[in-house]
């Protein structure tokens, strides 16, 4: 279906009852919150007796009931079922139901957002779903290092790490950013943060720019700086962890300017003579480059530059810039 991978992701033992024989408990994402990752919905069944099948729904599109029945899954997971959800941008409905054989039995509720890009805006009425909190992490304690030694979380290897146990699938793209690849995740994330743990440390640039003065520098030289730059909102462009596009983009390089400078879509761009011709922006390779296609940020450095438009190589002139690619 489209909105669950039916792959079960995480070894969890239940630890704690709900109380009515037939409850169900969403453990995560809670009602209510708001997301940044579509990574796991994960729910709790009852306990006395256990049900023996799940149906998970998300925005209208129902699982068939999932069996999780069999001893060799109850010595593995206990009451718990761990999934890889697919939720759309924005608000989505989950529903859960339990059943004993084909007999539904209860039925839980949630809505929740997605945001799944940094530069929109928190969505009102719902809370950033925190999940590092003593009485959220219990249920996972059975299985998972909920209380790792700062030595645990120095191991650079996914299988030792105790971060790795659940984020690791996060780091399954192309390119990847150097500190998350191999575990320094306490070095962006706070041990000590309160009331939840590891959050991540104040000031998106300030944090950035610890590792990235070359940049820095950069910027301090140029005459004028990208608006997103300026503000210090680097992960309006970039991931912290993983993507599948080059510098850890959160989507193409065109689309992600597109997204912004949605004119330069909609009008000629760089008209050649009479003709008004609009000069490709995608879809071609970059004659100036290394085989890779041509975008927006073949032309304009998403920086900082010389000129407004920010062109590359420190270049001013438009009739320099475009002597780049034509000669004659």
């Amino acid at each position: 279906m489209k909105h669950l991978n039916m792959v079960v992701i995480a070894a969890l033992v239940a630890l704690i009852c709900c109380g009515n024989a037939y409850a169900l408990q969403l453990i995560y994402p809670l009602d209510g919150t708001y997301v940044t990752k579509s990574n796991y919905l994960i729910v709790k069944g009852g306990t006395d007796p256990l049900l023996s099948g799940l149906t998970i729904e998300i925005n209208g599109i129902k699982s068939d009931i999932i069996d999780v029945s069999p001893e060799v899954y109850r010595n593995a997971f206990g009451d718990m079922l761990v999934v890889e959800p697919s939720f759309d941008p924005g608000e989505n409905q989950i529903v859960v139901e339990g059943y004993l054989g084909a007999e539904r039995m209860s039925t839980v509720k949630a809505t929740i957002f997605y945001q799944d890009r940094f530069d929109v805006a928190s969505p009102a009425g719902f809370t950033r779903e925190i999940f590092h909190d003593p009485v959220r992490e219990q249920p996972c304690a059975g299985c998972h290092n909920m209380t790792p030694s700062l030595a645990d979380l120095a191991s650079p290897e996914a299988r030792q790490n105790p971060c790795g146990s659940c984020h690791a699938r996060m780091l399954n793209k192309a390119h990847v950013h150097g500190p998350a690849g191999v575990y320094e995740c306490t070095y962006c994330h706070d041990v000590d943060s309160t009331p939840n743990k590891y959050q991540a440390r104040p000031g998106d640039a300030s944090l950035c720019m610890e590792c990235h003065e070359d940049k820095l520098e950069e910027y301090r030289k140029s005459a004028f700086v990208h608006g997103p730059i300026d503000a210090g909102l680097c992960m309006v462009c970039h991931d912290p962890h993983a993507s599948s596009e080059p510098s850890q983009l959160v989507m193409p390089a065109y689309d992600l300017c597109a997204s912004c400078h949605a004119r330069v879509v909609d009008e000629p761009h760089v008209t050649r003579g009479s003709v008004g011709k609009k000069h490709p922006i995608k879809g071609v390779i970059n004659p100036a480059g290394n085989g890779e296609d041509l975008s927006c940020a073949s032309c304009h450095d998403p920086h900082s530059g010389a000129s407004s438009a920010m062109f590359r190589w420190g270049l001013s002139s438009r009739f320099a810039l475009c002597a780049k690619c034509h000669n004659k």
